[in-house]
């Protein structure tokens, strides 16, 4: 008889606008995309297991299901939750393993509420704890040594979850990073040495996918020019969309970007960070150039097509409440429509966590608040309601339909966004020109108006294809929704930060 396994990925306290819980709503979504953890945790389980995966942003746990063993994926934002989840199902008998970068950090608090931890990467570490559970011989923790060559990797068990429900799906084609931002997990988790999966395996996942909407999760998926080259021309013939993560000197390789819009990339996110320079050099940031290379940049990745989704943190200890000024104008000027905003917050395992612990800045504030928009430091100039009131008072004003139209008009009317994407429904189709009939053609606000109108022109000029205009009111009328329902709890965020 099979033994059963649940792994979960626990519910937010709090969620942010860059989530984009609204925009899957949208489109009849619960969540944009759930952790690749789970599918390929799944995948690494021997087939002795009956597998369950639960996101609770999707759907809600049945406690009347009692498995043998649960996995539980853990971030700052989810790690109090978990630890109500594996007091709940150790009650019940079950064997609870935590993993994740929070447990991974938080190991002797994490072991008060699990059997056993999994620190850092699953492979190798998730086969050996099942193995010991079988043996009745379980560990506190397990950690992979070394860490997996990563040239191929199993293909996550998509089959496990409620595709329907999210919108989108994650592939990793590689980790690691070289750099070593002081706010950054990631090449504390996956070393700073990059390992790469072999182009013809990523693709043979890609393949199986249930969706041809995809993110790669790689934190810097283009660090390899010569191997990223490889994998997005053999993208090319699977007429996927796909976004990803990339260093602003993705810029600097024109080829590269060609391919990369060519296989169906329509976005990537970049940190940027911040404009202040003296910022970027006490983070560490150092492979961001000053800012007057941006807009170059920027100029050439929108050449072809390409979104860019301009991530900045405010927060840092040369910054001043005229940042957020500094970023709104720097967006306004470069037709940067996709603005990741956040305020500055330390994670336990990263230098500016035992920088902020060692300068005793780090108040008693519950974990739950680090989603990037609840501000949880103590900042040098400014007050933490000081940086939350200015963060708030700026993605208004960054999202507003007056401002989104100056910024549409800048970056579509050179003509370069006029590729389709993937395929969308016949159902998808009729549900987005019901949205753009109530909320823009008829709506009162004059700027919503002006903003149908707006993309209707440029498609009919061919400047703009019809998925990318569309796709462009709904992506910000999702903002702006979650956004308003920020604005309806602000007096409660206000109490919690103070």
């Amino acid at each position: 008889m099979k033994k059963k396994l649940l792994l979960i990925s626990p519910k937010q306290r709090f969620i942010n606008y860059q989530a984009h819980s609204e925009l899957a709503k949208i489109f009849g979504k619960k969540r944009l995309m759930i952790p690749l953890a789970l599918p390929t945790i799944a995948a690494l389980t021997p087939d002795s297991y009956e597998i369950k995966i639960i996101d609770e942003e999707i759907e809600p746990l049945n406690e009347n299901y009692i498995p043998d063993v649960v996995g539980i994926t853990t971030l700052s934002a989810t790690i109090n939750r978990a630890y109500e989840l594996g007091d709940f199902y150790r009650k019940k008998g079950a064997k609870v393993i935590f993993g994740g970068p929070a447990a991974s950090y938080n190991i002797d608090d994490s072991l008060k509420h699990a059997d056993s931890t999994i620190i850092g990467e699953a492979e190798g570490a998730w086969e050996n704890c099942l193995a010991d559970i079988e043996n009745n011989s379980l560990q506190k923790t397990y950690k992979a040594n070394p860490k997996c060559e990563y040239e191929t990797a199993p293909i996550p068990r998509w089959d496990l979850v409620p595709i329907n429900k999210i919108f989108q799906v994650a592939v990793q084609a590689s980790r690691g990073c070289p750099f070593n931002c002081d706010f950054c997990l990631v090449s504390e988790l996956f070393g700073r040495k990059m390992r790469h999966r072999n182009a013809d395996d990523v693709v043979k996942e890609v393949k199986a996918l249930p969706h041809k909407w995809v993110f790669f999760v790689d934190d810097n998926f283009a660090i390899n020019k010569k191997q990223a080259s490889e994998l997005v021309n053999k993208l090319k013939p699977l007429g996927i969309s796909w976004a990803c993560q990339c260093s602003i000197d993705v810029a600097n390789d024109e080829l590269l970007l060609k391919d990369m819009a060519e296989s169906g990339c329509y976005n990537i996110l970049i940190g940027f960070e911040s404009l202040n320079s003296n910022s970027l050099a006490e983070t560490n940031k150092t492979h961001n150039k000053q800012a007057t290379i941006y807009k170059e940049a920027i100029e050439k990745i929108h050449k072809y097509g390409i979104h860019i989704n301009a991530s900045f943190v405010v927060g840092f200890d040369n910054d001043t409440l005229a940042e957020f000024d500094n970023i709104y104008n720097f967006t306004l000027e470069n037709g940067l429509v996709n603005v990741n905003l956040h305020t500055l917050s330390a994670v336990r395992g990263t230098k500016l966590y035992d920088k902020m612990k060692e300068q005793g800045r780090l108040p008693n504030l519950s974990t739950d608040l680090g989603v990037g928009f609840l501000p949880n430091l103590n900042y040098i100039n400014m007050t933490r309601v000081e940086l939350f009131d200015k963060y708030m008072q700026t993605i208004t004003k960054l999202h507003s339909w007056e401002t989104l139209n100056k910024k549409a008009l800048t970056l579509f009317s050179k003509g370069a966004f006029t590729s389709s994407g993937a395929d969308i429904s016949v159902w998808l189709k009729m549900k987005m020109s019901f949205l753009v009939l109530f909320e823009f053609i008829l709506s009162p606000n004059k700027h919503k108006r002006k903003a149908f109108t707006l993309i209707r022109k440029l498609i009919s000029q061919d400047k703009l294809a019809v998925d990318k205009g569309l796709g462009f009111l709904m992506y910000m009328l999702g903002i702006n929704r979650h956004i308003n329902k920020h604005k309806k709890r602000i007096n409660e965020y206000r109490a919690i930060i103070k």
